[in-house]
């Protein structure tokens, strides 16, 4: 059950119940295409002449086209005529600002990439931020094939007001507080056109349940650990963003799982983030290489966690009890959020997860040492399917999800 906002609230008239079916149809066209109007009746429980009008509504705005036909019903009568979603009707730009590095890329209205563009991170936000105004400029000017440009979504680390883009907390990209970077690209893009603004871990979930290949079907509570810079988490709670009261919910990455750990770039010790970030992993592993007794054979130039990955499979066996160690660490930082959210799912994504088959085992045992069987049997821990950063696929999913969306009227 969930209680009336009264203080912002939609009465449901006429129209809210045809933007509701009007998303029904559309985000069936999309997750099922080519589909034919048959198949979105048997799906959505629709009338047909109610199938029939919105898409007839949609072809005319260009938004769904016509392509393809499957074979007739034992009954006879016409064949069905498939429908798809027109790419070319809209597009989106995503960024993703990043401690090391941003990424930018043109989005058609399917999710498919074009024109990705690297920038390195800076600590003089001022100049840094002018250079992404001006990248993201550079982007639209290339989106002259499609009809509309929905807007630009922005992921940022730390504590934000999503409202207006500011950085209140980012310790992970050197700026300090209260940087207004949604102002500050405003200013930089001469077209004026929507900019949104989410948490990047936050945006790793929408993206997953956006653009991954689900592990199964229709999810609608899980929790994305994001493991790169830091540990972060974006919740899904009945299939949307929970953001808690200052949209700073999901900080599992300063959970102390060992009081005894190291310091944290929160000021604790033993957090989450200390113990199982890419940093603390390649801290790790260079640790273990200078103590190692051979190691002449050992690789020198180790600069990401990638690389420990690949080291791992070869039979490098210090990097493989590397990311082990993470995996066990993982396991612990997931057990508070079993027991606090009882998720379907929670989704592991970063450079590690690469490594599934060889750290999946310490992660479920170490888990196993937190967690009841009751808790552990029920939620399913997997790698994330989305091979490209999941927060810029996130940042595009949430310009396109204004397309796709239903009304909020409670």
């Amino acid at each position: 059950m969930k209680k009336i906002d009264l203080k912002k609230f939609r009465a449901a008239d006429h129209s809210v119940l045809r933007d509701i079916n009007e998303a029904i149809v559309i985000n069936l066209i999309r997750e099922r295409q080519p589909v034919s109007r048959v198949d979105i009746a048997g799906a959505s429980g629709l009338e047909e002449g109610t199938i029939s009008r919105i898409v007839q509504r949609f072809l005319k705005q260009g938004l769904v086209f016509e392509s393809g036909v499957g074979p007739s019903t034992p009954a006879g009568g016409r064949k069905p005529r498939f429908l798809h979603i027109n790419p070319t009707k809209r597009c989106a730009v995503g960024v993703e600002i990043g401690p090391q590095e941003t990424l930018l890329a043109l989005s058609d209205l399917n999710g498919h990439l074009h024109q990705l563009r690297r920038i390195p991170h800076s600590r003089q936000h001022m100049p840094f931020l002018a250079e992404v105004a001006a990248a993201i400029q550079d982007l639209i000017r290339f989106a002259k094939h499609y009809q509309e440009i929905g807007g630009v979504g922005v992921s940022l680390p730390g504590l934000l007001d999503v409202k207006e883009g500011v950085v209140l907390e980012g310790e992970n990209l050197g700026w300090g507080g209260n940087i207004p970077v949604g102002a500050i690209l405003r200013s930089g893009i001469k077209k004026e056109i929507p900019l949104y603004y989410e948490n990047g871990a936050r945006l790793c979930a929408l993206g997953e349940i956006w653009f991954g290949t689900a592990h199964f079907p229709g999810f609608r509570d899980m929790v994305f650990v994001d493991v790169s810079e830091g540990v972060g988490t974006g919740i899904i709670i009945n299939g949307q963003l929970y953001h808690g009261h200052q949209h700073g919910a999901g900080e599992f990455g300063h959970v102390c799982i060992d009081p005894a750990g190291p310091r944290c770039s929160c000021g604790s010790a033993g957090c989450l983030e200390a113990l199982a970030s890419d940093y603390a992993t390649l801290e790790r592993y260079r640790q273990k290489r200078q103590s190692a007794p051979d190691s002449n054979g050992l690789r020198t130039d180790v600069t990401d966690v990638a690389t420990i990955v690949d080291l791992a499979r070869n039979g490098d066996r210090t990097a493989l009890a590397t990311i082990q160690e993470t995996g066990h660490y993982l396991g612990l930082g997931i057990a508070p959020i079993l027991y606090g959210l009882n998720p379907e799912a929670v989704i592991i994504g970063g450079k590690i997860a690469e490594a599934w088959p060889l750290i999946s085992g310490k992660v479920l045992d170490s888990l196993a040492t937190r967690v009841s069987p009751a808790y552990r049997q029920a939620t399913k821990i997997l790698p994330s399917t989305l091979h490209i950063r999941p927060s810029l696929l996130g940042s595009i999913a949430l310009v396109l999800a204004q397309d796709f969306s239903t009304p909020d009227i409670l």
